[in-house]
């Protein structure tokens, strides 16, 4: 699958509707793997509180309607 190779350990990602001036919240790639749906996923953490975390499928996160990566 494309996407997967796309996003790897410790990529950096925003929303896309975050705000260009404060950046909005920065999340981490701290884990990829495959659903058991046969989805590729990565599992995010908040980079300023590592007690906030997500899961998205890779594709997402590669969908710049959605997310953008971070600098």
């Amino acid at each position: 699958m494309r996407a997967a190779a796309a996003v790897t350990l410790e990529d950096r990602f925003v929303s896309a509707t975050a705000s260009t001036v404060g950046q909005g919240v920065v999340w981490r790639v701290v884990q990829l793997f495959e659903g058991g749906d046969g989805v590729r996923y990565a599992r995010l953490v908040n980079a300023a509180d590592r007690s906030l975390t997500k899961t998205v499928a890779t594709d997402a996160l590669l969908d710049r309607n959605l997310f953008r990566h971070a600098s």
